[in-house]
């Protein structure tokens, strides 16, 4: 028998959340399907796509003071770095800049850390990582410097070895690069935690953290977590195709990175290589304020918040205890198939789905990673992911090479659509 919690607000409120996302139960040819792979990209809420239009066809392509096209686009560019900086729970809209993806914006971090890192240093990465967050960090330091770079491994389910992570880390360790969620299993980093033993150890060491995939599952603090830069994508929070980057003033402000010289070496343009693209920032401030409106929502009439971020708060915190929820009734749901046939990858006890979030890596016995997938979706409409996610050594360790199946859930989704997933899985494995 499963076990539900009382009804939490954001079950009561999902009408009217899935009203706002015009894709949620039909595909690009208007055909009905289940969408499960908010991890390789959320649904985009309605005003994100309404405002990408209004600005493309409205703004000027340059931002000024002059004229009214050029001044509102200044506005936008402002208003949309203090936006995110309340998201973020971060000082200043200095400390954000915009780029095409996550990817190129630790790609330019990585080269903007040139003269930074002492020329004895070490890095570690880890293996429950996206490879966004390795790949730059072996390529610009391992092979263009020379530096040693030091690879945490997985647990034995699937989460960060800690520990071993902790044992890698010394003196000399100037960078740990680090997730806060993994895209492959779904565990949660304990980062506060994990930071601050880093620090005990080598108090000078940078953290850069990828919050791509937790980032429409929770609430992100780079102040509590003291990490030093973070990365987040637009397209994973119900917005646009752009790579959204944070870090400390102080620190970019001595960053050397990718730079044309007519580009100001001030915050926060420094790090933006080209124009803006304005309408990837309506649509990602729309996406933000579709979270501010379900806050309100969620709240009631008669909340008071004491600012924009406390809000951010609220309703992040309130998405990750809904979540958690659908989380523990998949997971409740997964111990009823057929263990020959089905297997779970990752965190698997209902107690704990607080330490990870509603994305889950599986397998059936019989049936290839893709095949599975074909089969979701011929049988049931549902669409899943399969390969390797761009964690390559999650699926390494987790000796499925060819790729893993995964499922990927978010606010917008209800236990009913819980039950159609299992449901088409356990036909599968039966």
């Amino acid at each position: 028998m499963s076990t539900r919690d009382p009804i939490h607000p954001l079950e009561t409120l999902n009408p009217k959340v899935r009203a706002r996302f015009p894709m949620i139960d039909r595909d690009s040819r208007g055909e009905p399907r289940v969408y499960l792979n908010t991890g390789a990209g959320s649904l985009t809420v309605d005003t994100a796509a309404e405002a990408a239009r209004d600005a493309q066809g409205r703004l000027n392509p340059m931002p000024g003071a002059v004229v009214a096209g050029e001044a509102e686009t200044a506005a936008l560019q402002a208003r949309v770095r203090d936006l995110v900086a309340d998201f973020l729970h971060a000082r200043s809209g200095r400390e954000i800049s915009f780029h095409q993806s996550a990817t190129a914006a630790l790609f330019n971090l990585a080269f903007g850390l040139r003269g930074i890192l002492g020329p004895s240093a070490n890095l570690v990465v880890t293996d429950i990582d996206h490879m966004a967050n390795v790949s730059p960090w072996e390529t610009v330091w391992g092979e263009g410097h020379g530096r040693e770079v030091r690879r945490a491994r997985l647990t034995a389910e699937g989460a960060l070895d800690v520990d071993h992570l902790l044992s890698l880390v010394d003196a000399r360790t100037g960078l740990l690069a680090m997730t806060s969620a993994s895209n492959g299993t779904g565990s949660i980093v304990p980062l506060r935690e994990t930071v601050a033993a880093v620090r005990q150890k080598s108090p000078a060491c940078l953290v850069a953290l990828d919050a791509v995939h937790h980032a429409p599952h929770g609430v992100l603090d780079v102040q509590a977590s003291d990490a030093d830069f973070l990365v987040f994508s637009g397209y994973k929070v119900f917005g646009p195709m752009l790579g959204v980057f944070w870090g400390k003033a102080g620190l970019l402000e001595k960053l050397h990175p990718y730079r044309v010289e007519t580009n100001k070496d001030v915050l926060p343009g420094k790090f933006e290589m080209g124009m803006l693209n304005n309408a990837s920032l309506a649509s990602l401030e729309a996406a933000l304020e579709y979270l501010l409106w379900l806050a309100d929502l969620a709240a009631g009439p008669t909340a008071v918040f004491s600012d924009r971020a406390s809000k951010f708060r609220f309703v992040m915190a309130s998405i990750a205890e809904y979540e958690s929820g659908l989380t523990r009734h998949v997971l409740e749901g997964f111990r009823r198939l057929d263990a020959r046939h089905f297997r779970c990858f990752g965190i698997s006890d209902p107690a704990r789905s607080g330490e990870r979030v509603p994305t889950f890596a599986f397998d059936i016995g019989g049936l290839t990673a893709t095949e599975t997938k074909q089969r979701l979706w011929a049988d049931a409409g549902i669409q899943i992911a399969d390969g390797n996610h761009y964690s390559a050594a999650v699926v390494r360790h987790l000796g499925r090479p060819e790729g893993i199946c995964r499922a990927s859930f978010a606010h917008y989704d209800n236990y009913m659509t819980v039950e159609l997933f299992l449901g088409a899985l356990g036909r599968l494995a039966a």
